[in-house]
Order: structure tokens, then sequence, then C-alpha cells
């Protein structure tokens, strides 16, 4: 009777081995939204992590907007999104909101990024931006 315990025991704790090293080896995280072909939305372990990512190449990604992103929308031209700041302190920081474009055919770090309300409106009417692309992807908790 006990052997039989023993081994059931040892059964379902080898399954839930494999089910949490499964996810840290194939790198499954919380959130991991396409939001083009070459950027999404990702966060490993808490919503707070939410930020884009590039996709540079096959094996590498590098990181566009830090955490704490919040809301997104794009078209096949740009993306546009909205991120609090996060520090290891008191974490994000929703009394302050920046804003930023990315504009998709650039393909690299050099963006649009923490920009003011009055900035982001500027450059969005600089770069000829249409007033019908909002915000489609929001993040109610972190907003």
């Amino acid at each position: 009777m006990t052997v039989i315990i023993l081994r059931k025991a040892t059964k379902i704790l080898g399954i839930a081995i494999l089910l949490m090293l499964q996810s840290c080896y194939f790198g499954a995280g919380l959130v991991e939204k396409d939001i083009t072909a070459d950027y999404s939305l990702f966060a490993n372990g808490t919503m707070d992590e939410l930020c884009i990512i590039y996709h540079s190449d096959k094996y590498s990604n590098r990181l566009i907007i830090p955490e704490t992103v919040f809301a997104v929308g794009h078209n096949t031209d740009f993306i546009i999104a909205k991120s609090h700041p996060k520090n290891s302190d008191n974490g994000i920081d929703k009394s302050l909101t920046y804003y930023h474009i990315i504009e998709i055919e650039k393909k690299s770090t050099e963006q649009s990024l923490n920009l003011t309300l009055e900035q982001f409106e500027q450059k969005r009417k600089r770069l000829n931006i249409p007033n019908d692309l909002d915000f489609d992807i929001v993040y109610k908790e972190l907003e």
C-alpha cells in the first residue's frame, strides 16, 4: 500500500516539475502578444513588467518601451503606446504617463519615446498619424 502511494506521489511530483520546467525552458511569459510581425507586448512574471520588444532577428529581441506599458494601438505604419514608469522602490508611478510613437518601418530602437501628451500630439500631427488610430489594447489593471 505504501509503495503504491509513493509511486503515485512520485508520478504527480514528476509531472508538476515537468510543467514548471517546460514554461521556464520554452520562455513562456505571462503576456506574449504580437502587435506586428516584428513588435510584441511581453511580460514574463507579473503584469507590471509589460513592455514592447522588437524582434531584431530570429533569436534576438531588443527592448523598445520598458515597463509598464498599459495601452497600445497600431496600424500598418505606426504603433502608439502609453506607459507608466516603474521603479524598484515604489512600483508603478500611475501619476505619470509617457506616450510613445514607433515608426514600424524604422525597425530600430531610435523611436519617439517618453513623450508628454503635448509632444505626442505634435509628433502625431507631424507624422500624419490618422486620428482614427487609437489605443485599442488596454490593460485596465495597469491604467
